[in-house]
This record gives structure tokens, sequence and C-alpha cells, in this order.
């Protein structure tokens, strides 16, 4: 684990230490953490964009991946089943059968167990936050370990990662069942959506963490919130579009950071004297 003297606030902002965050945390009516690929990233699972990114290796795929499921899901799945995906869809899916939950997912899950955090907003497929134990949870972009149906939005659970047969249609309408994950040019599921929004509008606080904050509707909520008022604090190794609007940046690992936040969080709950220079 990085050592806590090594991660600093960013002075560009403001700044802002582990252990004032910790304050605003616990000072706050209603927080709400948002993550992004930055959180998957550590645990294993590579992004799309970016040096080692899948787009980087293998090309961008198009962007209509949705439209082209509607026009023929029926050849969508014989080429899902007959493993005739493109070659960055399997490097991912390997990655996130793999995949565990690091100290960050589970550091959220205490947060939200002590009352501090209220809920997650995520913009990651990989299922990761629920397997930590996180109860509150918004997955903005579905789940790739779910089913859901386009006409009712039904979502059963897959039962195995990789498809051997194609499913059925939707038990409740009769319509067309895919992947619950969000494809390129598909509508966010507007029960999802409406989740998103609600938590966002609740929140005096909100924590982005390990997103880049260019992936919309999503990101866009944190300007929304910004712009009435909440407090917007950034836990991200780099800095990123949203990093002006913050009022606290902390530059480090979420896997590093997290942890470090929950116990300075925990201390200030029960009472216990912090270091104030964390």
């Amino acid at each position: 684990m990085q050592p806590e003297d090594q991660v600093r606030p960013h002075a560009a902002t403001g700044g802002g230490s582990l252990h004032e965050v910790a304050r605003v945390l616990t000072q706050s009516r209603y927080v709400v953490a948002m993550t992004g690929a930055g959180m998957s990233v550590e645990s294993g699972i590579p992004t799309f964009r970016g040096k080692d990114g899948l787009w980087t290796k293998y090309g961008t795929p198009p962007m209509d991946g949705y439209r082209r499921f509607r026009s023929d899901p029926v050849g969508y799945w014989q080429r899902e089943v007959n493993r005739q995906m493109d070659a960055h869809i399997v490097e991912l899916r390997e990655a996130l059968i793999a995949a565990k939950p690091h100290p960050g997912h589970h550091a959220l899950v205490g947060l939200e167990r002590i009352g501090v955090i209220r809920s997650v907003v995520t913009q990651n497929i990989d299922g990761l936050d629920l397997r930590a134990g996180m109860r509150n949870l918004v997955e903005i972009h579905g789940n790739r370990s779910r089913l859901r149906c386009t006409g009712c939005g039904v979502r059963e659970p897959m039962g195995e990662f990789v498809m051997s047969r194609p499913p059925e249609p939707c038990r409740s309408c009769g319509d067309v069942v895919k992947f619950d994950a969000v494809m390129f040019g598909e509508p966010i599921p507007s029960d999802v959506m409406a989740a998103a929004k609600a938590e966002t509008e609740r929140a005096d606080c909100i924590i982005a963490i390990g997103t880049s904050a260019t992936v919309r509707p999503a990101s866009g909520l944190l300007w929304i919130a910004q712009s009435r008022g909440a407090t917007i604090i950034e836990i991200n190794p780099q800095p990123t579009k949203l990093s002006a609007i913050c009022r606290h940046v902390i530059r480090g690992a979420s896997g590093q950071v997290l942890p470090m936040l929950h116990q300075q969080v925990a201390n200030l709950k029960s009472g216990v004297t912090a270091n104030a220079d964390l």
C-alpha cells in the first residue's frame, strides 16, 4: 500500500488532506460516490482508451452496436455462442472473469456500513461493488453478469458468464433479451438513469473516484450536482476534466487512498484524534 505521506492533495485546486476530506464526509448530509474505470483497472480490468487500452491494441469498434443488435438479434446471439466475438471483447471478458474486488471496493462498503456513504453510482459493468458487499448501488451502464429484456427491462442473472446458447425471449413480455451491459448507441435504461439522477440530486457531497469524467450522461450528473451547490471531491491518480470544479482533490489510486480515508472517517466518528497533517 502507498505510504500515507505519499498521498497528497492537488495544490492547483486548493487541495485538501485525507483528514479534511474525512471531515467533509462526516459533516455532509448525504454523500454519494461515483466510480469509474479507474476502480476496475486496479482489479486488472483494462480500459478502452489510453496507452494499454483495448481500442489502442485492437482498434476502435463501430459505435452502433445496439442498432446492429436490434436489427439482427438472432445473428448476434449465434456469433456470441459460437465464440465469434471481436478480440477486444474476448480479452475484456477474460479480465472480468478473473477480477476480484480490491481494498478500495471494500473501503467503500465500510464507509456505507458506518452510514457515511449513502450510495454508489458506478459506470463499471464488472459487478465488483456487489461482490464486495455494497448494498445501495446504481450500475448506470449495467452489469455484465446479468441479462435484460429490451422491452420491459426485467433483469435476471446469467448463471454462466460465457453463454452456451441464446437466451429465450423474455418470460414477462416476450421481447428480445440482451446482456444488461449497455451497448454503444444504446440509451441508458430509464429506471437506472432515474435512480442515478435521484441519488446525485439528493447529494450535498459527491466523491468522484477513478473516473475520467468524460463519458456521458453519467459524468454530466457531477456538473449538475456542483451547479446546485454540492461539494465535489476527486480521488484519481491523474488530473481530469472534473478537477477544476472539485473542492478537494486527492491524487492516488483508489485501492490505496480509500482504505486510509475509511480509517480517518472511522476515527472521527469514534472520537479518535487523527493526524491533521495526513
